[in-house]
């Protein structure tokens, strides 16, 4: 396994350190069985271990299986066995591991309204706007550059990302197919888009020398990446500052997609928001189902309108 994910160059190092942490867990559970003896019951049984646990998520569980399957694939490839003995074993449909409760899923449209009016005048408020309004990844803002806007189409490209490390922040490429994406902006975002190239180019004048350069969006005052973490610190201390309820950087992102789900007038404009978040409309459905039920009353609501 060691060996293995050692041998990987063609992975970006988020996934590195996640293969990486699978190590001890597929070595813990089996390590001590001979390559030439391990079958697919063995797999089987140490994945439903590791789901019955009540130490891992569900997602932990396929992040496990999903290296250990690789790693067999590779093992195939090189002659080393005839076949993968995880090459057939699925994931349990339960997880032992109790889900986290959060203090709030999404925010109102009156929190919204407060956080948006409590980051007006940040350095970052661009960032925010972008979070809790159009769903934009933590990463896929810290990665935004100017070349990105196209104020004469009134559009923003996606097609980076910034990720946090253990040393820190990563760059890479948009999180799959579908993240690559380019939005529409409303009038009051490119407002605020206007107003932070104003703040970076004074900021620029008074770091001088020590501007680290690029163009980059969102930027510490010399110019420099933001890291993931200190994102999230400004986002904390802007939320405890304001007495709102408790949300973090993919809060912002769950509360837009949430609001625009619930208000969607019809299939296309689903389709829309799966566009802008960059999701397939199959997931948007799924994850974001809790808020379909507002749309079906509106929907009741409209055939009212024939009365008998």
């Amino acid at each position: 396994m060691r060996r293995y994910v050692a041998g990987r160059t063609d992975i970006t190092e988020k996934a590195r350190e996640q293969y990486a942490w699978a190590i001890p867990h597929i070595e813990a559970g089996l390590g001590a069985i001979p390559l030439s003896r391990l079958d697919r019951d063995d797999v089987a049984a140490w994945v439903d271990g590791l789901a019955n646990g009540g130490k891992l998520s569900r997602r932990s569980v396929q992040i496990c299986r999903n290296v250990l399957r690789a790693a067999l694939t590779e093992a195939v490839d090189e002659g080393l066995i005839a076949r993968s003995p995880a090459a057939r074993v699925g994931l349990p449909r339960t997880v032992a591991k109790p889900v986290k409760v959060k203090a709030t899923a999404a925010w109102s449209e009156l929190e919204v309204d407060r956080f948006l009016e409590a980051t007006s005048t940040h350095r970052w408020a661009i960032a925010f706007r972008l979070g809790v309004l159009y769903g934009l990844r933590r990463s896929e803002v810290l990665a935004l550059r100017w070349d990105d806007v196209d104020l004469d189409k009134h559009t923003l490209r996606i097609d980076e990302s910034l990720v946090a490390v253990s040393g820190g922040a990563a760059w890479g490429d948009a999180k799959n197919e579908r993240s690559r994406r380019t939005i529409p902006l409303d009038e009051a975002t490119q407002r605020c888009l206007a107003r932070r190239r104003a703040e970076q180019a004074a900021e620029r004048l008074a770091a001088g020398r020590a501007w680290e350069g690029g163009n980059l969006i969102v930027t510490t005052r010399q110019g420099g990446i933001v890291l993931p973490r200190s994102y999230d610190r400004a986002l904390e201390r802007i939320v405890n500052n304001t007495g709102l309820p408790r949300l973090t950087s993919h809060g912002l992102r769950h509360t837009a997609a949430t609001h625009m789900v619930s208000t969607a007038g019809d299939v296309g404009e689903l389709r829309a928001i799966a566009d802008i978040l960059g999701h397939s409309p199959e997931m948007l459905l799924n994850t974001y189902s809790h808020a379909l039920p507002r749309s079906r009353n509106a929907v009741v609501a409209r055939l009212g309108r024939w009365s008998t």
